[in-house]
């Protein structure tokens, strides 16, 4: 039995002192535009901030924040993380 991840909307979550919390639920149509305000929203803040994105079953699509072991901060699959 396969089941299809549902993509319809999406979640967006931050982190910025520990624990996540939700920013917003939206349209799977404006990914990218989310994605961009978020690096805005990062560097603004002048600290660590991480971001990440959930399809509408909970699952991890992706993340914003340093990566392993460079430390580079983007966007990047759970897995490099």
């Amino acid at each position: 039995m396969s089941f299809e991840k549902d993509f319809s909307r999406v979640q967006l979550k931050i982190n910025t002192a520990g624990s996540w919390a939700n920013v917003v639920s939206y349209d799977v149509a404006r990914y990218d535009e989310v994605k961009a305000a978020c690096e805005v929203l990062a560097s603004a803040s002048g600290r660590s901030v991480r971001f990440k994105i959930l399809d509408a079953d909970g699952g991890v699509i992706e993340q914003y924040g340093p990566t392993k072991p460079n430390g580079k901060t983007c966007w990047h699959s759970p897995k490099n993380g």
